[in-house]
């Protein structure tokens, strides 16, 4: 499948198990017998993936000792000659035959800069939020967050057009998360054109799937960076932002009142500790 050359699938990963890793890896490398997977290993020990992994011909290990997965994705080296970046999580992985309805797609719509894969969860299947199952046309603003960093596709010329990834905002960043959506409004406020395209799917661990206390403080920290994200495009003029606002503050103390009421009390704390740490953001200053 000669025609896999034009892609490059990133993965990056800190302070995740070996085994979720060396199964995202391993599922991108049987796409093809082409594409080149480009693992950023932020690390400061590099992880010592299997033999099989390690040892092979299309997986480019690169260490990149960098805080802040934004930072870590701008820093990597990408193939001089791949047209499209997949971008893939470290705790995802990419149905086996996505690359191949990737190129059908980009054959039928030559026109896309940007493609917003589906999210399924690992247990059951079903769509990991509400919003991939909806949908919508993303030539409308709000449906922008369609764009998810754990399955998304760009123009790697466009990817750098925009200036890559804002490396405030992301996970291990001054502003822990939101780094996907604000690529996505650059590039919806930049005029590129972006498909959401459920069928290509990745596979993603379910979610508050983790420890309690953990759970809230994640859900804390990316809080912070939705608010830094809405503060930012906002001090730049685009007004649009305020629906989002809007949503990010009413929506999530809706759905913990229904939460507390079904006394489903984990669901309900986590989404008050993402509520408090969007409050936060959003007055913790502009993004530069």
């Amino acid at each position: 499948m000669e025609y896999m050359s034009r892609f490059a699938i990133i993965t990056n990963s800190i302070r995740r198990s070996v085994e979720l890793v060396s199964r995202s890896l391993g599922e991108s490398l049987s796409q093809d017998d082409a594409t080149p997977v480009i693992f950023i290993d932020q690390n400061v020990e590099k992880l010592a993936l299997p033999p099989l992994l390690a040892g092979h011909n299309r997986l480019s290990h690169q260490q990149v000792v960098a805080p802040g997965v934004s930072s870590a994705r701008n820093l990597a080296c990408y193939p001089a000659d791949c047209e499209w970046l997949v971008f893939c999580d470290d705790d995802g992985y990419l149905e086996r035959d996505y690359l191949s309805k990737l190129q059908r797609l980009i054959e039928s719509r030559p026109d896309v800069d940007i493609f917003a894969g589906a999210i399924r969860r690992t247990d059951t299947g079903d769509f990991y939020s509400r919003r991939h199952a909806i949908g919508g046309d993303m030539r409308k603003f709000w449906n922008s967050k369609l764009l998810m960093g754990s399955n998304f596709v760009i123009r790697r010329r466009v990817f750098e057009e925009l200036g890559k990834f804002d490396e405030n905002l992301g996970v291990g960043s001054r502003f822990g998360s939101s780094e996907e959506t604000d690529l996505a409004w650059n590039a919806y406020f930049h005029g590129k054109k972006m498909l959401y395209a459920p069928e290509l799917v990745v596979y993603h661990v379910p979610p508050f799937s983790g420890d309690l206390d953990v759970e809230k403080s994640k859900a804390f920290r990316y809080g912070i960076g939705k608010g830094a994200l809405v503060r930012k495009w906002l001090g730049r003029g685009h007004w649009i932002v305020l629906t989002e606002m809007l949503e990010m503050l009413v929506l999530p103390v809706l759905v913990s009142v229904a939460f507390f009421v079904l006394g489903r009390w984990k669901e309900s704390l986590i989404r008050t500790h993402g509520l408090l740490g969007r409050i936060r953001g959003l007055f913790g200053g502009i993004v530069a």
